[in-house]
């Protein structure tokens, strides 16, 4: 089985607009782009944005990015939580950050979520929709929320936090037919997360990413690879991901982000049944290493993020 690079700078350039052009992959029937409604574990960072921090806590007027912590994004959320200096504080000034990793108790997120606070707003959260889950659900939500922070409060990467600049995060992937914008191909239907389901024909990969000091676009290196298996990632080389045109879509919790890289792959003569795995690799200037998402240490979740599968 092979994986071919299609590099094309003529859809490159196409895509500045972000303009669909005449495609013969048009006629073929896709449902309107729809956000992962597939629940990813509580276990992950990703998991707790998408189950807890964006549909209770990113509400209008609250953590929507009205003020920090900001829960609209993935990243969002993970930059202004860990290791992030509180901004409000008890009377005795106990908490420097609002996330500690391996400190649940020492982290003012849990003692906000657990305890009045005096001169706050009261015990979070405040405001709930009508259709929220979390008074079903508020003790196992605490418990999840507890345990990631007692874990070492790692990213949705597997990844430990560190004082200062973060590493880059891919926040969303959408496959796409080549030339094209979306909408965006759909993952698989089945129970757990599934792998997004692609024709063996060209296709676009358009990756979100997000970083606490640099803008993707400035990345310095840009590179991906597309491999037939978890163990063949060290031989496959590294392909270009295209920068200067963007488009928009939903990151894997849902919320609506823009997408800043493009990766042309050319799928034909792949057979059903076949799996392609995805990684991205950028680096934002500020690390001594490239990073690459996902990676080996990444849960069988997170790299289902970023698996392909011809039906």
């Amino acid at each position: 089985m092979r994986v071919l690079i299609l590099i094309n700078l003529s859809t490159a350039l196409a895509l500045v607009a972000c303009k669909k052009e005449e495609n013969p992959f048009d006629a073929i029937e896709r449902p309107a782009e729809e956000p992962v409604t597939q629940l990813l574990p509580l276990s992950n960072f990703a998991g707790l944005h998408q189950r807890i921090f964006r549909p209770t806590c990113a509400v209008s007027g609250c953590h929507d990015g009205t003020f920090e912590p900001e829960f609209r994004s993935i990243a969002g959320a993970y930059n202004s939580l860990v290791l992030h200096p509180v901004t409000a504080n008890d009377p005795q000034q106990s908490f420097t950050y609002r996330v500690v990793p391996g400190d649940a108790q020492g982290s003012f997120l849990h003692e906000r979520l657990t305890a009045f606070v005096p001169n706050t707003s009261g015990i979070m959260p405040l405001d709930l929709l009508q259709d929220s889950d979390w008074p079903a659900n508020e003790q196992a939500y605490i418990a999840a929320i507890t345990a990631w922070i007692a874990g070492g409060a790692l990213d949705m990467y597997g990844q430990p936090p560190s004082v200062g600049n973060q590493r880059p995060q891919a926040v969303g992937l959408r496959a796409v037919p080549a030339g094209t914008t979306g909408p965006a191909y759909p993952r698989a239907s089945g129970v757990g997360l599934q792998p997004i389901e692609v024709p063996a024909a060209p296709i676009d990969l358009w990756f979100a990413f997000v970083d606490d000091a640099t803008a993707p676009a400035a990345f310095a290196h840009n590179t991906f690879r597309a491999a037939p298996s978890l163990a063949a990632f060290p031989t496959v080389p590294e392909q270009p991901l295209h920068t200067g045109s963007t488009c928009a879509g939903t990151d894997f919790s849902g919320a609506t982000v823009t997408f800043t890289h493009r990766a042309a792959l050319d799928l034909t003569g792949m057979n059903s049944g076949s799996t392609v795995f995805v990684r991205a690799y950028v680096d934002d200037g500020d690390h001594d290493t490239v990073t690459e998402v996902p990676n080996d240490g990444s849960s069988t979740e997170v790299v289902t993020l970023f698996t392909l599968r011809i039906p």
